[in-house]
């Protein structure tokens, strides 16, 4: 189980129309900082997500229904994973994404714990 901590939320980051919510680490540029939610791993080297593991924002659960080959180098490296809330299987499935159900979007606050369990 991995720990993390939602440290900024940018402006437009959880105002898409679209189900998705960009996550990065500290280190996310200036141009995509208003578009994402900036979290802190505990030890992000060491996540290996899987289908069928459980993440928990807040008090809220979803469970992995697919992921993108790039998923687990993006977060263990640069603490990146664009979460895509779908019930539905999309036939082109992002490398770099991780598809949760269900497919309501959980509410994001500053401060809100993400626990990453598998």
């Amino acid at each position: 189980m991995h720990k993390a901590e939602v440290i900024f939320i940018g402006e437009h980051a959880i105002e898409s129309q679209e189900p998705i919510i960009l996550f990065f680490g500290e280190g996310v540029t200036d141009g995509l900082r208003e578009y994402s939610v900036i979290q802190k791993i505990e030890d992000p080297a060491s996540i290996e997500l899987a289908v069928g593991d459980s993440i928990i924002f807040g008090e809220q659960e979803y469970k992995v229904a697919h992921l993108g080959e790039f998923a687990n180098k993006n977060l263990q490296s640069i603490e990146h994973a664009s979460f895509i809330f779908s019930d539905e299987n999309p036939h082109e499935k992002l490398t770099s994404s991780v598809y949760l159900t269900p497919s309501v979007m959980p509410k994001i606050s500053l401060g809100m714990t993400i626990t990453y369990q598998g």
